[in-house]
């Protein structure tokens, strides 16, 4: 089977899906709220091979997950300090004495957005 340029198949979704997952839960994500960020079903949190097709708005979710765990492994040596600064009240802009990890809780895309924009200003120096 061809597919276009840059058309991803169900079994990168796939991938990517399960890469997202176990990132949320080295973040100390449970399943229920993984299920909501992700915007899927618990069935599919718990067996994420069976996943047979996605929305925009997930694969979205997803590449953000990845992307911000991409940023941390730049921004940190330490792997502590991959899920450490996730988990740690941040002071600076946009957070304002909250967690990076609390916008990634609230499921809304906007504010998964945040936490990487937020964290390439950092890697860039801005």
């Amino acid at each position: 089977m061809n597919h276009a340029p840059g058309e991803t198949t169900i079994e990168q979704h796939r991938a990517g899906l399960k890469a997202a997952i176990r990132i949320l839960q080295a973040w100390g994500i449970e399943g229920p709220d993984q299920a909501r960020i992700l915007n899927i079903d618990q069935a599919l949190v718990d067996a994420p091979e069976t996943l047979d097709t996605t929305d925009q708005s997930q694969l979205t979710t997803i590449s953000y997950l990845l992307n911000i765990h991409a940023s941390l492994k730049e921004l940190f040596q330490n792997p502590e300090n991959h899920s450490g600064f996730m988990m740690s009240i941040n002071q600076n802009p946009p957070y304002y004495g909250q967690r990076p990890l609390d916008f990634v809780l609230t499921g809304k895309l906007e504010a998964i957005k945040e936490v990487f924009e937020s964290l390439e200003l950092l890697k860039y120096g801005q």
